[in-house]
């Protein structure tokens, strides 16, 4: 039995081999081979969002590796790189060597900063074994924006040039109480504004500097601390706005600013935001003349400086910092004002918990959220709770937005509890929302706006007026986003961030947007870059420069 085992395991084994050996020669002699096609990489260049191949605008050349070596006289006229305008073919030397030709542009050519290039690869370049491209091909490359420190050389003065778009938001100055009391979120960073802000003046390429709102702070004041005081000449926000303006620390800043909009060569735009929503047009007119201010409902704005690009503050999305104009008549300020003037009175006491503080939970409704925000406030403080009742008229008003009598926390919860989840699809019309959202997609808005450009701007595709770029500020949080995914995105979600003092904030500050429109610049993308204005520590010099952080581009429809 066991002979007649192995016997048939030889059998099979033997006709295994030459069946294997019969299909290796059928394959070998016949004509089926597989084809073998010409293959491209460029391993010096980033490739973005499987789309297009970024490379810096100061690159030389351009390397392009192939998977076999190349015939020479079949490169010139079947590698082919144009922009918009056409064929650059003069201003480029082919050089081949092997698997590697390299694109080596003349002396004095330059690539464009922010542009787009299309590298064509024809069927008709050869290896030395035949291959060739599987079909003619098209690679899209595009250009980083130039740095704009190195844009300050090389430029003729005057207007023509200019196409950028310089967005800053969250300044917070306050009062000169608040400097001196210690609650002010604007202090350290006064003198890298200023300095930031003869950057923009003496930029070329500056056209436009659009603030997107809290420059001011209104509400950055103890509770137990009258916003009010005519022993300091605060009777009234208008008022409370030229102290801020005025006073030691912020005057060079609003000199400079009224340098830029006086110089008619460079746009001021004034977007209110949530902490100066009370301020108005003629108060930011006589405190930065000529300055253009953009509202387009109490305590809100937009601005749109070209087709498909929007700014706005961004709390206009914020349940509970929004203008809530419906819940007493004539009156503005929302719970979130409530919040701030404790978070002020931690600011001044200085008292940091060393405890884990907790986000807010995701059940959230109205009382739920602002006892979430309290408690928040409370905790990174370490404040003690005996010492603010919530239930005592310890919080002063002083005529602040109508408000006269002194209130209580407790009250300030009642007066919105009462009517303000019913209101809300209401006020969100006043408020001009474009979709409504739900109390509880309007809570999260407090905390993370990149939903909010999504759900308001960005989601709608076919829509025809939706933008490309949206440019947000009030979270503080600078970020650049794509939508909807990494690989197929429609649009762009930009954040400025702040520049209030680095320690109050988790996020870097001293942040700024450019934006580069393609309809001022000629290119056929939409440029938006986020930056840092930081010491240079290349000179040592104790110099502030710009430093990029992050940089997308959207083809312009």
């Amino acid at each position: 039995m066991k002979k007649n085992t192995n016997f048939f395991v030889a059998i099979f084994i033997l006709n295994f081999i030459i069946l294997t050996q019969f299909s290796c020669n059928n394959n070998t002699e016949g004509n089926d081979i597989l084809p073998v096609y010409l293959e491209t990489s460029f391993p010096l260049l980033e490739l973005k969002h499987e789309q297009y191949f970024q490379l810096d605008n100061d690159s030389r050349s351009i390397e392009i590796v192939f998977n076999d070596d190349i015939v020479k006289s079949t490169v010139e006229g079947n590698i082919i790189l144009s922009d918009k305008n056409g064929s650059l073919i003069d201003n480029y030397k082919l050089i081949t060597d092997g698997k590697l030709v390299t694109i080596r542009f003349i002396e004095g050519f330059n690539l464009q900063g922010g542009w787009k290039y299309n590298l064509k690869i024809n069927e008709n370049l050869l290896s030395l074994t035949g291959f060739h491209v599987k079909e003619n091909m098209v690679v899209e490359l595009r250009t980083l924006s130039r740095n704009i420190h190195d844009q300050l050389t090389g430029y003729q003065g005057g207007t023509s040039n200019r196409t950028l778009i310089a967005c800053i938001s969250d300044i917070h100055c306050g009062d000169q109480r608040a400097i001196d009391g210690n609650y002010s979120w604007f202090n350290k960073n006064a003198v890298a504004l200023a300095d930031y802000l003869d950057y923009v003046k003496n930029h070329p390429k500056i056209k436009q500097l659009v603030i997107m709102g809290d420059l001011f702070d209104e509400w950055m004041v103890p509770y137990n601390r009258k916003p009010f005081d005519s022993a300091v000449n605060i009777t009234n926000s208008k008022e409370y706005f030229k102290a801020i303006a005025g006073n030691s620390t912020n005057k060079p800043i609003f000199d400079k600013l009224s340098e830029i909009s006086n110089g008619g060569i460079i746009d001021v735009i004034y977007i209110p935001g949530n902490h100066d929503m009370l301020v108005t047009q003629d108060v930011i007119e006589e405190l930065i003349p000529n300055v253009q201010w953009m509202s387009d409902a109490q305590g809100l704005g937009k601005y749109n400086p070209v087709d498909k690009i929007h700014m706005e503050h961004g709390h206009r999305f914020d349940f509970f910092n929004c203008p809530q104009s419906l819940i007493n008549e004539g009156q503005l300020l929302p719970p979130g004002y409530f919040v701030t003037r404790l978070y002020a009175s931690g600011l001044a006491t200085r008292n940091p918990s060393t405890k884990e503080v907790q986000s807010v939970d995701s059940d959230i409704e109205f009382i739920t959220a602002w006892s979430a925000a309290f408690g928040y406030t409370i905790s990174k403080f370490n404040l003690d709770i005996d010492t603010i009742p919530m239930n005592s008229t310890m919080v002063k008003m002083t005529g602040i937005d109508g408000y006269f009598s002194d209130m209580t926390f407790d009250s300030a919860l009642a007066m919105y509890d009462a009517d303000i989840e019913e209101l809300w699809k209401q006020t969100q019309v006043v408020n001009q929302v474009p979709n409504s959202l739900s109390v509880f997609l309007a809570i999260l808005n407090g905390t993370y706006l990149y939903g909010a450009a999504l759900y308001e701007y960005l989601a709608d595709y076919f829509a025809t007026d939706q933008p490309l770029i949206v440019a947000f500020g009030h979270s503080h949080e600078p970020e650049i986003n794509v939508f909807p995914s990494e690989i197929y995105y429609t649009g762009i979600y930009a954040n400025s961030g702040s520049w209030i003092d680095p320690s109050e904030s988790k996020y870097n500050t001293r942040t700024f947007l450019i934006i580069n429109p393609a309809l001022w610049s000629g290119s056929e993308l939409d440029v938006v870059s986020l930056y840092q204005y930081n010491v240079d520590s290349d000179s040592g010099s104790g110099d502030y420069k710009p430093y990029m952080i992050k940089e997308e581009s959207i083809k312009n429809k």
